[in-house]
């Protein structure tokens, strides 16, 4: 259902086909990109052309794209209606001037087609770097405000980047702090979205730099995780972590026979159904104090909807499991963890694992209140178990250039994972009651 947004001279890259308008299906959406100008004296070449392109291919969805798009005149705005009215499917226009949006906001049609405006374009020179994540980097804009930037070179969806804004504004709603959404921007062709800046600390950051307080912290970070897990999401727009994460799994195939595909997926396909608020990303990284030492939710564009079991997998920091991963590994993986946690020399790579291992234990501790020592020790082996399925996603990405040393790792990370996997039980059996 995602569909890309790209400024002008990629999509003259990326769009192909015979006609003047270029054209490309995209995940179901045919995205076409419109002409500089639709008036009374082309609108029925637009027209014809429009209904070859639509006649030749199937889509779900139709997406007009109006980075060229310069004047529209009521003859064009009938053209673009005809084929809302023929198709009856979602349908977009995207990345329109300000005039241009002025000129349907003005004719009404603004509530006939799902119309958003062209990002501003902004410069990320000079911006420091407070936070990084799996989809992209947070800057501070300024005292006021900060830009979470997706990664260039695969350009984020641009829906995806709306679901950001919308989740944030639901969360809000629901009485979990959080920054709340400005614009969408587009910075070094990658898209991003600017968010109130409430501090520039990370609950991480704070930690490291106040030991005495981590406990503290770390009560407020539980406290925090149960907040959001006693919360629904409710809407269309909200998608189910456990039938997302059934559908990674696909990736899996690689590297697993149907067997052993068929023996995790079970698991994960009998969690029950849960319309509890998923974070999906609840790592100390993603959470910042404020002046007050109060804690405030960032990242929330991947929330979601399912049984809290899924947390803990996203949750379980692999960081942990790095030491177990072979050599050819372990040098791709080791990069990648410096990169991910800002992490300079070897001492402060220790010092930051040496901090997770004591943060998740505590956290475990505080969120299954109440269960004795061997019960929470018997979840974190639960948790870790199926957390190896993310170190996989490490093991895909390893380079080509020694194929016999990168079996060994997939045997190897294969055989600790089905040796802890297959020791979890059926989540509704041991799952607590009143969590």
């Amino acid at each position: 259902m995602a569909y890309l947004i790209v400024n002008s001279s990629i999509i003259a890259k990326c769009y192909e086909g015979e006609n003047t308008m270029k054209s490309q299906v995209e995940n179901g959406k045919l995205i076409i990109l419109l002409p500089e100008r639709i008036d009374a004296s082309n609108s029925d070449a637009v027209n014809k052309e429009l209904q070859d392109i639509i006649s030749g291919v199937d889509f779900q969805g139709i997406v007009m794209d109006g980075e060229e798009l310069d004047y529209i005149s009521s003859a064009g705005l009938r053209v673009l209606l005809g084929i809302r009215k023929q198709i009856d499917k979602p349908y977009d226009v995207i990345n329109i001037s300000p005039k241009i949006y002025e000129i349907f906001d003005l004719t009404g049609f603004i509530d006939v087609f799902n119309v958003h405006r062209k990002p501003r374009e902004i410069s990320l020179e000079g911006l420091k770097i407070i936070g990084k994540g799996t989809l992209g980097t947070v800057y501070k804009l300024d005292d006021e405000r900060v830009v979470k930037v997706y990664n260039a070179g695969a350009p984020v969806p641009y829906d995806r980047v709306e679901q950001e804004k919308k989740m944030a504004r639901q969360v809000f709603v629901k009485g979990i702090s959080t920054a709340l959404s400005y614009e969408m921007v587009h910075a070094n062709n990658a898209f991003g979205v600017v968010f109130e800046l409430l501090s520039p600390v990370t609950v991480m950051d704070y930690m490291l730099e106040h030991p005495d307080e981590k406990d503290e912290m770390t009560v407020k970070v539980c406290e925090l995780l149960k907040k959001i897990h006693s919360a629904e999401l409710t809407g269309d727009n909200v998608p189910s972590m456990k039938n997302m994460m059934l559908a990674s799994t696909a990736a899996l195939a690689q590297i697993f026979s149907e067997d052993e595909m068929a023996r995790f997926q079970k698991l994960l396909s009998e969690v029950p159904d849960r319309k509890t608020a998923i974070h999906g990303d609840y790592h100390p990284g993603n959470i910042m104090v404020d002046k007050n030492k109060e804690l405030v939710l960032i990242d929330v564009g991947d929330m979601s909807t399912s049984h809290p079991f899924f947390e803990f997998y996203d949750m379980y920091p692999v960081f942990l499991l790095a030491d177990e991963l072979g050599a050819y590994a372990s040098k791709y993986n080791d990069a990648m963890i410096r990169d991910f946690f800002h992490i300079g020399s070897d001492k402060e790579y220790e010092e930051r694992k040496k901090f997770m291992q004591t943060y998740w234990d505590r956290l475990l501790h505080l969120y299954f209140e109440g269960h004795s020592d061997e019960e929470i020790a018997t979840y974190d082996s639960y948790f870790r178990g199926i957390g190896r399925l993310k170190q996989f996603i490490t093991i895909l990405q390893l380079p080509d250039e020694d194929p016999q040393a990168k079996m060994l790792e997939i045997g190897r990370a294969k055989e600790l994972f089905f040796e802890e996997f297959d020791k979890i039980p059926p989540v509704e059996e041991w799952w607590p009651k009143d969590l």
